[in-house]
């Protein structure tokens, strides 16, 4: 795989680690309306539309090559997008 590409996938999967941050909080909110089953659904629902998703991003870029800095590049960008989440609220 060329540097490059490795360069984008990286970048991309902190920002995409900063989104799910962002997206958890909102889901969050929605995590204690409704009956047990409606929650479980949806958070499970929840988790695997983002974990498709991200791995169709990386189909996408570098035909699904996965290495485990992309998954540190993702814990990262998440930490960050909570760390910047609190600082707001």
């Amino acid at each position: 795989m060329d540097l490059s590409i490795q360069l984008q996938v990286l970048i991309i999967s902190f920002v995409y680690g900063i989104l799910f941050s962002y997206l958890l909080k909102m889901q969050y909110h929605y995590f204690f309306m409704g009956k047990l089953f409606y929650r479980v659904f949806i958070t499970i629902l929840f988790v695997v539309d983002n974990c498709l998703l991200y791995f169709l991003i990386l189909r996408t870029i570098n035909h699904g090559i996965f290495h485990i800095y992309f998954l540190i590049s993702l814990i990262l960008g998440y930490l960050l997008g909570n760390y910047l989440l609190k600082k707001y609220r």
